[in-house]
């Protein structure tokens, strides 16, 4: 049923192909301008639709360049604004996007700027006060108005781009070969017990380009934390996880199947709740949590991803509720020992003149 569907699809997906091929060839003769800015630009994207891990790769640089003044600009996906805005600290995910209101309550010193067009968002974080010594730009390989010193592209390990098609029969933003724009490739959530020879497979089949350099990275999950904790950096939230509960595991991202996988581990899951990326939780979802918990045992709680920790933070209003609320931190992992040159090959990007 899917290979024929996509038979069906593939001429439009030759025709999107052909468009977003030709908008880079424009971009790449100079015909459609891309601009320069006097500081460090990382650009990290990806060529597909969906989560390939963009964000905890975002934290991992962030956390290393933690001695200097960085700067996020972000469309602010999901948001239910317009125009140009700088985060504050009490943005929400209705005015900046779930994935901005993450990062300012990591780093509530980083400077986060959504804007749709990337060039009215870079003025306006160069006209701030500091000025950012780095700007890491999100989501944004297909947005070239804003020329980025270095760009990584990431890739999910179980989506192969070798193995996909433009949209609408696959999920490819742009032809395969857009990836040459990027300095580096990470391929994201790999196994922790990823073999050199696979990794090598990988590489193969990327046909990458000699200048172009290869990372394997996984996703580890981090100790549980209550929702009550989440944002507040001024009191750590000393709640203990419950142990061995009944979990109503809940997910709002691109591909929840790791995470339910996770979940396991932790308790007896007897319900898995998923719903699309980025979900906008509404009154009738929460009262549906909440009616699937009050028929539970009173050790239940509802388990969900960090990002959907952080919309479900500004749309609980029940006390009751908000307690029985854990989330599951996530972090980045460079594989092969290979962290140290990973982080010596964005440095070299950022220290160029």
């Amino acid at each position: 049923m899917i290979r024929s569907l996509r038979t069906l699809l593939f001429p439009f997906s030759a025709l999107f192909c052909a468009i977003a091929g030709l908008r880079n060839f424009l971009y790449n003769k100079g015909i459609i301008r891309s601009y320069s800015f006097p500081v460090p630009v990382i650009s990290i994207g990806n060529l597909t639709v969906g989560g390939t891990g963009k964000t905890p790769l975002t934290e991992f640089l962030i956390k290393h360049f933690s001695a200097y003044h960085c700067a996020l600009l972000s469309r602010g996906y999901g948001r239910k604004t317009k125009g140009p805005i700088v985060a504050a600290e009490h943005s929400t995910p209705e005015t900046i996007g779930d994935e901005p209101v993450q990062m300012k309550l990591k780093f509530p010193g980083l400077k986060i700027v959504v804007a749709e067009k990337r060039v009215s968002g870079m003025n306006i974080l160069l006209k701030s006060e500091p000025v950012p010594d780095i700007v890491f730009l999100d989501d944004a390989f297909q947005h070239r108005a804003v020329k980025p010193r270095l760009s990584i592209v990431v890739t999910d390990y179980y989506r192969p781009v070798y193995n996909d098609l433009c949209l609408p029969a696959g999920n490819l933003r742009e032809p395969r070969k857009g990836m040459n724009r990027a300095q580096v490739i990470l391929v994201n959530k790999c196994p922790v017990d990823m073999s050199p020879d696979e990794a090598n497979e990988i590489q193969k089949k990327l046909s990458l380009l000699p200048s172009q350099q290869l990372f394997f990275s996984s996703i580890a999950y981090q100790s549980p934390q209550s929702l009550l904790g989440l944002g507040d950096t001024q009191n750590a939230c000393n709640k203990i996880f419950p142990e061995n509960p009944d979990i109503i595991a809940l997910a709002g991202i691109g591909n929840p199947k790791p995470f339910f996988s996770e979940v396991k581990k932790y308790g007896n899951v007897i319900k898995d709740i998923s719903y699309p990326d980025h979900h906008d939780y509404t009154s009738k979802d929460i009262e549906k949590l909440g009616n699937i918990l009050s028929k539970s045992t009173p050790e239940t709680i509802i388990f969900t991803t960090e990002k959907d920790a952080v919309r479900l933070k500004q749309k609980v209003t029940s006390p009751g509720l908000h307690e029985k609320i854990w989330y599951i931190p996530i972090e980045l992992k460079i594989l092969f020992n290979k962290k140290n040159i990973f982080l010596k090959t964005v440095n070299n990007y950022v220290e160029t003149n």
